[in-house]
């Protein structure tokens, strides 16, 4: 391996391994030992005070996957989102600045990774194209960290983020496009740039705002938290069709995103409540 130590993760799942997560090294996927989500290595660095980028050259496995056989899904594994609760979702809380306010956007179980279906209800529908997010847990003490952030896509009840986890976010400007592709041709692309805007400034703006509420801040929850508009203004993105393809990608941020919108059918629900 050439760079010991890289700044990119993804989290992969197997049908016999089960999930494990990886360091990104050009065209291979170097499978993480001990930690086999981006959550537990996250919160290990924060337990024993180390970096990041210190804990990861300690926890190489020696398995070393094809990067583009795993990204075109030619092999068992599967990308799941690049960041999640493994172990409770409802502890994820998935957020977005929408139409410049907050919004809530669901849980952990609404978030999926790259090449799976995004369902998207009511087609043709809008969805938020390009989206970016940043990802945190929170310490022991109610401390917000800053885990990375990932490229995105924002479909009302299901997001996709992925394929990849950026650890640095000293970006002087970033620059990213978004494409739909319909019936095998491009039906729709938007260009972006955060201009003289700086990326850690800007997150500043956000967090800030994001943190406020002490119950953005208990101990052991993450956060993902999609902040494209704060960057680029609102999408002019148009209705998307089922089997449209959806790809994301931003300078330094890896492989691009791509995600098939699916149509989904929601069953009618009870919403009354019964008397005990």
């Amino acid at each position: 391996m050439s760079r010991p130590i890289a700044t990119h993760l993804v989290q992969l799942t197997h049908p016999d391994e089960g999930r494990r997560a990886a360091l990104v090294d050009r065209n291979e996927l170097h499978l993480l030992a001990t930690y086999r989500s981006i959550f537990d290595f996250a919160m290990a660095a924060v337990q024993t005070r180390c970096k990041l980028r210190d804990l990861l050259s300690m926890d190489l496995s020696g398995i070393v996957l094809d990067y583009r056989e795993v990204y075109a899904l030619e092999t068992p594994w599967r990308f799941l989102p690049a960041f999640d609760h493994p172990q409770e979702p409802g502890r994820c809380l998935v957020s977005a600045i929408a139409g410049g306010k907050w919004g809530y956007q669901g849980l952990g179980d609404s978030l999926g990774g790259h090449g799976e279906p995004l369902p998207v209800v009511n087609l043709p529908a809008r969805i938020a194209l390009p989206e970016i997010a940043a990802v945190y847990i929170i310490g022991e003490r109610g401390t917000p960290r800053r885990v990375g952030l990932a490229a995105g896509i924002r479909g009302g009840r299901r997001n996709a983020l992925g394929p990849e986890l950026v650890l640095d976010v000293d970006f002087p400007q970033l620059e990213g496009d978004a494409r739909l592709v319909g019936e095998g041709r491009e039906t729709w692309s938007r260009k972006v740039c955060t201009g003289g805007v700086s990326l850690p400034l800007a997150l500043v703006a956000v967090e800030s705002e994001h943190f406020q509420n002490a119950d953005h801040r208990r101990p052991g929850d993450t956060h993902v938290h999609f902040f494209g508009e704060k960057l680029f203004g609102a999408a002019d993105c148009p209705p998307v069709h089922e089997n449209d393809e959806v790809t994301v990608e931003f300078n330094g941020f890896g492989w691009r995103l791509i995600a098939k919108v699916l149509a989904q059918q929601l069953a009618p629900v009870l919403a009354g409540a019964l008397p005990l």
